[in-house]
Protein backbone atom coordinates (compact mmCIF):
# COMPACT_ATOMS: atom_id res chain seq x y z
CA UNK A 1 0.00 0.00 0.00
CA UNK A 2 2.83 2.40 0.88
CA UNK A 3 4.63 1.61 -2.37
CA UNK A 4 1.40 2.19 -4.30
CA UNK A 5 0.92 5.56 -2.60
CA UNK A 6 4.41 6.74 -3.52
CA UNK A 7 3.93 5.51 -7.10
CA UNK A 8 0.82 7.64 -7.55
CA UNK A 9 2.52 10.60 -5.84
CA UNK A 10 5.46 10.30 -8.25
CA UNK A 11 3.11 9.97 -11.22
CA UNK A 12 1.19 13.07 -10.14
CA UNK A 13 4.43 15.03 -9.73
CA UNK A 14 5.60 14.24 -13.25
CA UNK A 15 2.20 14.86 -14.85
CA UNK A 16 1.82 18.24 -13.13
CA UNK A 17 5.35 19.19 -14.11
CA UNK A 18 4.33 19.11 -17.77
CA UNK A 19 2.13 22.18 -17.33
CA UNK A 20 3.29 25.47 -15.87
CA UNK A 21 0.78 28.27 -15.51
CA UNK A 22 3.06 31.24 -15.15
CA UNK A 23 3.55 34.35 -17.27
CA UNK A 24 6.87 36.09 -16.76
CA UNK A 25 8.43 39.28 -18.06
CA UNK A 26 9.77 42.18 -16.03
CA UNK A 27 12.09 45.14 -16.23
CA UNK A 28 13.34 47.86 -13.89
CA UNK A 29 12.28 50.29 -16.62
CA UNK A 30 8.60 49.54 -15.92
CA UNK A 31 6.92 51.97 -13.55
CA UNK A 32 4.97 50.79 -10.51
CA UNK A 33 1.56 51.23 -12.17
CA UNK A 34 2.49 49.08 -15.18
CA UNK A 35 4.03 46.43 -12.96
CA UNK A 36 0.87 46.28 -10.85
CA UNK A 37 -1.32 46.14 -13.96
CA UNK A 38 0.65 43.22 -15.39
CA UNK A 39 0.67 41.30 -12.11
CA UNK A 40 -3.09 41.72 -11.70
CA UNK A 41 -3.86 40.70 -15.28
CA UNK A 42 -1.61 37.64 -15.05
CA UNK A 43 -3.21 36.46 -11.82
CA UNK A 44 -6.76 37.09 -13.05
CA UNK A 45 -6.05 35.23 -16.31
CA UNK A 46 -4.12 32.27 -14.95
CA UNK A 47 -6.28 31.42 -11.93
CA UNK A 48 -9.30 30.21 -13.99
CA UNK A 49 -6.96 28.16 -16.21
CA UNK A 50 -5.31 26.51 -13.21
CA UNK A 51 -8.67 25.71 -11.65
CA UNK A 52 -10.09 24.25 -14.87
CA UNK A 53 -12.71 26.95 -15.46
CA UNK A 54 -10.97 27.83 -18.73
CA UNK A 55 -10.11 24.78 -20.84
CA UNK A 56 -8.09 24.40 -24.04
CA UNK A 57 -6.09 27.54 -23.21
CA UNK A 58 -2.36 27.06 -23.75
CA UNK A 59 0.21 29.10 -21.83
CA UNK A 60 3.44 27.16 -22.35
CA UNK A 61 5.01 24.10 -23.91
CA UNK A 62 6.69 21.12 -22.25
CA UNK A 63 9.05 22.36 -19.50
CA UNK A 64 11.05 19.13 -19.72
CA UNK A 65 12.51 20.08 -23.12
CA UNK A 66 14.88 22.98 -23.72
CA UNK A 67 12.83 24.44 -26.56
CA UNK A 68 11.06 27.73 -27.11
CA UNK A 69 8.65 29.15 -29.69
CA UNK A 70 8.67 32.70 -31.00
CA UNK A 71 5.28 34.30 -31.60
CA UNK A 72 4.46 37.75 -32.97
CA UNK A 73 1.22 39.67 -32.65
CA UNK A 74 1.11 41.45 -35.95
CA UNK A 75 -0.79 43.97 -37.99
CA UNK A 76 1.22 42.97 -41.06
CA UNK A 77 3.05 45.63 -43.04
CA UNK A 78 5.74 45.69 -45.69
CA UNK A 79 8.22 47.36 -43.32
CA UNK A 80 8.75 45.81 -39.89
CA UNK A 81 7.13 42.48 -40.77
CA UNK A 82 9.53 42.10 -43.68
CA UNK A 83 12.46 43.02 -41.42
CA UNK A 84 11.42 40.40 -38.88
CA UNK A 85 11.15 37.80 -41.65
CA UNK A 86 14.63 38.71 -42.88
CA UNK A 87 16.09 38.19 -39.39
CA UNK A 88 14.27 34.91 -38.89
CA UNK A 89 15.44 33.67 -42.26
CA UNK A 90 19.05 34.61 -41.44
CA UNK A 91 18.96 32.62 -38.21
CA UNK A 92 16.95 29.71 -39.61
CA UNK A 93 14.10 30.14 -37.12
CA UNK A 94 10.41 29.53 -37.82
CA UNK A 95 7.85 31.58 -35.90
CA UNK A 96 4.11 32.05 -35.52
CA UNK A 97 2.49 35.34 -36.59
CA UNK A 98 -0.93 36.08 -35.11
CA UNK A 99 -2.29 38.53 -37.66
CA UNK A 100 -5.10 41.08 -37.63
CA UNK A 101 -7.13 40.35 -40.73
CA UNK A 102 -8.45 43.83 -41.43
CA UNK A 103 -4.90 45.02 -42.14
CA UNK A 104 -4.43 42.37 -44.84
CA UNK A 105 -5.21 44.71 -47.70
CA UNK A 106 -3.48 46.13 -50.75
CA UNK A 107 0.29 46.21 -50.26
CA UNK A 108 0.20 44.14 -47.08
CA UNK A 109 -1.13 40.98 -48.72
CA UNK A 110 2.27 40.15 -50.19
CA UNK A 111 3.94 40.08 -46.77
CA UNK A 112 1.25 37.71 -45.48
CA UNK A 113 1.95 35.46 -48.45
CA UNK A 114 5.69 35.72 -47.80
CA UNK A 115 5.20 34.76 -44.14
CA UNK A 116 3.35 31.63 -45.16
CA UNK A 117 5.64 30.76 -48.07
CA UNK A 118 8.73 30.89 -45.83
CA UNK A 119 7.28 28.29 -43.49
CA UNK A 120 5.99 30.45 -40.65
CA UNK A 121 2.50 30.10 -39.22
CA UNK A 122 -0.09 32.72 -40.13
CA UNK A 123 -2.60 32.55 -37.29
CA UNK A 124 -5.70 34.36 -36.07
CA UNK A 125 -5.57 37.60 -34.07
CA UNK A 126 -9.19 38.56 -34.92
CA UNK A 127 -10.63 40.76 -37.64
CA UNK A 128 -10.22 44.16 -36.01
CA UNK A 129 -8.47 43.64 -32.63
CA UNK A 130 -11.31 44.17 -30.12
CA UNK A 131 -11.31 42.92 -26.55
CA UNK A 132 -13.16 39.65 -27.04
CA UNK A 133 -14.23 39.71 -23.39
CA UNK A 134 -16.37 42.78 -24.20
CA UNK A 135 -18.32 40.95 -26.94
CA UNK A 136 -21.26 38.57 -27.07
CA UNK A 137 -20.90 35.09 -28.56
CA UNK A 138 -22.02 35.97 -32.08
CA UNK A 139 -19.57 38.88 -32.23
CA UNK A 140 -16.73 36.71 -30.94
CA UNK A 141 -17.41 34.10 -33.61
CA UNK A 142 -17.75 36.79 -36.28
CA UNK A 143 -14.38 38.31 -35.39
CA UNK A 144 -12.55 35.00 -35.48
CA UNK A 145 -14.31 33.32 -38.39
CA UNK A 146 -14.01 36.30 -40.73
CA UNK A 147 -10.34 36.67 -39.83
CA UNK A 148 -9.74 32.97 -40.48
CA UNK A 149 -11.49 33.18 -43.85
CA UNK A 150 -9.36 36.18 -44.82
CA UNK A 151 -6.20 34.29 -43.86
CA UNK A 152 -7.37 31.22 -45.78
CA UNK A 153 -8.08 33.31 -48.88
CA UNK A 154 -4.44 34.44 -48.91
CA UNK A 155 -2.52 31.43 -47.59
CA UNK A 156 -4.84 28.53 -48.34
CA UNK A 157 -4.95 27.61 -44.63
CA UNK A 158 -7.80 28.09 -42.15
CA UNK A 159 -6.13 28.57 -38.74
CA UNK A 160 -7.31 26.63 -35.69
CA UNK A 161 -5.10 28.58 -33.29
CA UNK A 162 -5.92 32.12 -32.24
CA UNK A 163 -4.62 34.67 -29.78
CA UNK A 164 -7.10 37.03 -28.11
CA UNK A 165 -6.13 40.71 -28.39
CA UNK A 166 -4.65 41.97 -25.11
CA UNK A 167 -4.86 38.37 -23.86
CA UNK A 168 -8.39 39.28 -22.84
CA UNK A 169 -10.54 36.21 -22.21
CA UNK A 170 -13.43 35.13 -20.02
CA UNK A 171 -15.63 32.05 -19.74
CA UNK A 172 -17.79 33.07 -22.71
CA UNK A 173 -14.76 33.65 -24.96
CA UNK A 174 -13.24 30.29 -24.08
CA UNK A 175 -16.52 28.38 -24.37
CA UNK A 176 -17.39 30.03 -27.70
CA UNK A 177 -14.01 29.35 -29.25
CA UNK A 178 -13.88 25.79 -27.93
CA UNK A 179 -17.29 25.13 -29.46
CA UNK A 180 -15.91 26.20 -32.83
CA UNK A 181 -12.84 23.97 -32.60
CA UNK A 182 -10.35 26.75 -31.87
CA UNK A 183 -7.50 26.70 -29.36
CA UNK A 184 -6.60 29.77 -27.32
CA UNK A 185 -2.87 30.50 -27.35
CA UNK A 186 -1.51 32.86 -24.70
CA UNK A 187 2.18 33.08 -23.74
CA UNK A 188 4.50 32.29 -20.86
CA UNK A 189 7.17 34.93 -21.50
CA UNK A 190 6.28 38.52 -22.38
CA UNK A 191 9.20 40.24 -24.11
CA UNK A 192 7.60 43.59 -23.17
CA UNK A 193 8.56 44.95 -26.58
CA UNK A 194 5.15 46.64 -26.64
CA UNK A 195 5.99 48.92 -23.71
CA UNK A 196 9.80 48.98 -23.51
CA UNK A 197 11.41 51.12 -26.20
CA UNK A 198 14.88 49.92 -25.25
CA UNK A 199 15.94 46.84 -27.25
CA UNK A 200 18.68 45.95 -24.74
CA UNK A 201 16.08 45.88 -21.96
CA UNK A 202 13.88 43.58 -24.04
CA UNK A 203 16.76 41.15 -24.60
CA UNK A 204 17.74 41.25 -20.92
CA UNK A 205 14.14 40.57 -19.89
CA UNK A 206 13.83 37.53 -22.16
CA UNK A 207 17.24 36.04 -21.34
CA UNK A 208 16.84 36.46 -17.59
CA UNK A 209 13.32 34.99 -17.49
CA UNK A 210 13.42 32.26 -20.15
CA UNK A 211 12.41 28.73 -19.21
CA UNK A 212 11.98 25.45 -21.06
CA UNK A 213 8.88 25.34 -23.24
CA UNK A 214 8.33 29.09 -23.26
CA UNK A 215 5.94 30.66 -25.73
CA UNK A 216 7.56 34.06 -26.23
CA UNK A 217 5.33 37.04 -26.98
CA UNK A 218 6.65 39.68 -29.36
CA UNK A 219 5.11 42.24 -31.70
CA UNK A 220 5.64 43.80 -35.09
CA UNK A 221 7.38 47.01 -34.09
CA UNK A 222 10.75 48.74 -34.24
CA UNK A 223 11.80 47.50 -30.79
CA UNK A 224 11.20 43.86 -31.71
CA UNK A 225 13.17 44.33 -34.93
CA UNK A 226 16.07 45.88 -33.01
CA UNK A 227 16.14 43.16 -30.35
CA UNK A 228 15.30 39.97 -32.27
CA UNK A 229 18.69 39.00 -33.69
CA UNK A 230 20.58 39.35 -30.40
CA UNK A 231 17.78 37.56 -28.55
CA UNK A 232 17.96 34.57 -30.89
CA UNK A 233 21.74 34.40 -30.61
CA UNK A 234 21.69 34.64 -26.81
CA UNK A 235 19.04 31.94 -26.48
CA UNK A 236 20.94 29.63 -28.82
CA UNK A 237 24.09 30.25 -26.79
CA UNK A 238 22.18 29.12 -23.70
CA UNK A 239 21.31 25.88 -25.49
CA UNK A 240 17.71 26.59 -26.44
CA UNK A 241 16.27 25.16 -29.63
CA UNK A 242 13.66 27.12 -31.56
CA UNK A 243 10.62 25.19 -32.72
CA UNK A 244 7.58 26.41 -34.61
CA UNK A 245 4.66 26.78 -32.23
CA UNK A 246 2.56 23.90 -33.55
CA UNK A 247 5.56 21.57 -33.57
CA UNK A 248 6.61 22.47 -30.03
CA UNK A 249 3.06 21.97 -28.74
CA UNK A 250 2.31 18.93 -30.90
CA UNK A 251 -0.99 20.32 -32.16
CA UNK A 252 -2.56 21.13 -35.54
CA UNK A 253 -2.28 24.74 -36.64
CA UNK A 254 -4.74 24.54 -39.55
CA UNK A 255 -8.02 22.88 -40.40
Amino acid sequence: MIRLFFFFLLLRTFSCADTIYDIRGSSPLLDANMTQFLNTWRTDTLTPIQSGIYTNVIVNGNPNHKRVALTFDDAPDDNNTDKLLDILDYHGVKAAFFMIARTMVEGNISVVQRTNDEGHLVLNHTLSHPRLSDLNESSIVYQLDHAAEQIESITGHYPLLYRPPYGSINSLVVESTNNHGLTTILWSLDSLDWTLKDSDAVVENVISNVRNGDIILMHRNATSVASLSEMIEELKNKGYLFERLDEMLGIRAYR
